[in-house]
């Protein structure tokens, strides 16, 4: 028959994480159930016991000493966090509000990062008083020997995207194209050509795309309605004729609102909108392009811009002085050809290596 147990036997024990300042814990058996902070010490070894301090990290957040004959706070908690390190005094400061004894005279960002409990989408900042506050960067130390008490505080990054002209800013860096309409107050029921302009280029999407602003060069998204009937120039669906395949499909694919429009027995395509680099008196110009009766056999040549574009340095354009009357529209002539040592290459040159011709043109030029 087993005997009965001598409960008065048995050990009993307080479970604890201890660490030192590197917050990386580690499980420890205190033999009681109200240990004191200088039963904390022996458990671990540690002596003489005046030459360390054990501090205690609160559920809450506060970080508290724990003086050698206070019992650690076991208020709802499983197994109390211990911070012990050898040092005779501590630093005091602030994170997020919380009050925090740290053991040392400096602490490391990835430290602060962890006692806020941020993830890496949100910065840590020291504030100041006569100055802009200070970005923690990652892997640095903040000195707190510095006479007060620093205070420190953790911010999200804030996203912006720019919609039709409308600034949305918002916490988090994906958003769907939905959401985006919704918040700059367009009405997601209307059928628009939705384009995305970021560094990799412009692209077409529709209401369900995600867009993730961590992209470098994400800047807007542009709203053309699908169909437009105002009698301008370039319409989204104004085709007199067509072009090859090819530069349909590029033209639409890269978010251009394009047309082809025949005048006076002329063909050309335009394109609203074309964005500009920085240099010019407008940030956006329509472009116009004749396209040969016999292209893509026929060399592509010039281009033309409505309203006509000067720079803002007041330099003069060399070769824009000429201009250009398409369907009542006065546009200005680009005076801007091939060399000899790159000529049209019937086959493989087209609108899409005109158009890159276009910007490489009214890039250099305002880059002089």
């Amino acid at each position: 028959m087993d005997q009965p147990q001598n409960t008065a036997s048995i050990e009993r024990f307080t479970v604890v994480d201890v660490s030192d300042e590197s917050l990386v814990f580690r499980r420890v058996h205190v033999p009681d159930t109200t240990p004191t902070g200088r039963q904390v010490l022996a458990s671990l070894g540690l002596s003489p016991h005046n030459e360390y301090i054990v501090l205690q990290w609160l559920p809450g957040g506060d970080i508290e000493e724990v003086r050698p004959e206070e019992q650690v706070d076991m208020t709802g908690i499983a197994a109390p966090k211990l911070i012990v390190e050898k040092t005779d005094r501590t630093f005091r400061l602030v994170l997020n509000d919380h009050s925090i004894e740290w053991p040392a005279n400096a602490i490391s960002e990835h430290a602060l990062r962890t006692l806020a409990a941020v993830d890496p989408a949100q910065h840590i900042y020291l504030q100041r008083e006569d100055e802009a506050d200070l970005l923690i960067e990652p892997g640095t130390d903040v000195n707190l020997k510095h006479a007060g008490v620093e205070t420190f505080y953790t911010k999200a990054d804030e996203w912006k995207l720019n919609v039709q002209g409308v600034t949305i800013k918002g916490d988090t860096p994906e958003i769907s194209v939905r959401d985006a309409l919704t918040k700059a107050g367009f009405d997601t029921d209307t059928a628009w050509i939705i384009v995305l302009k970021s560094a990799s280029g412009r692209r077409q999407v529709d209401l369900n795309y995600i867009i993730d602003l961590r992209e470098p060069g994400i800047e807007k998204l542009r709203l053309t309605p699908r169909e437009i009937n105002n009698g301008e120039v370039a319409t989204a669906r104004h085709r007199d004729f067509a072009l090859l395949p090819t530069d349909e499909e590029w033209l639409t694919a890269h978010g251009h609102d394009w047309a082809t429009i025949i005048d006076a027995g002329r063909r050309w395509l335009v394109l609203r909108d074309v964005e500009l680099p920085a240099g010019y008196n407008v940030g956006t110009t329509t472009v116009a392009i004749e396209i040969p009766t016999a292209y893509p056999m026929a060399e592509i040549d010039m281009f033309y811009c409505n309203p006509a574009l000067a720079r803002t340095d007041g330099q003069p354009i060399p070769q824009t002085q000429v201009s250009e009357t398409i369907t009542g529209r006065v546009f200005q002539r680009w005076s801007r050809h091939r060399g000899a040592i790159a000529p049209w290459r019937p086959g493989k040159d087209s609108v899409v290596t005109h158009l890159l011709l276009v910007e490489e043109s009214l890039a250099r030029e305002v880059e002089k």
